[in-house]
């Protein structure tokens, strides 16, 4: 008999294993984690087709997370971005 299968039997759950319980990180303005690497790079100096080349992605998506990006933190420029990464610890 496994322990789940004993504590089962007892009526009991087995309590989560620390990887199920952790959160995911959150980010401010709603920032999701792959933007926010998307985010790093970009004020890393990266331009759009090294992030993709990095992040293995084409660049038609790097320029939709970007843009999303942008949205979400109402910017309008790779400097503003930049600024923003900065300024909140991101990059």
């Amino acid at each position: 008999m496994t322990p789940e299968q004993a504590l089962a039997a007892k009526g009991q759950k087995p309590s989560p294993s620390p990887s199920t319980t952790m959160t995911p990180p959150t980010y401010p303005a709603g920032l999701t984690t792959r933007e926010v690497e998307v985010l790093r790079l970009l004020a890393g100096g990266l331009t759009d087709l090294q992030i993709a080349e990095k992040l293995v992605l084409s660049p038609r998506t790097v320029h939709a997370h970007i843009s999303s990006i942008y949205n979400k933190l109402g910017l309008t420029s790779r400097s503003a971005a930049t600024r923003y990464a900065i300024e909140h610890h991101l990059a």
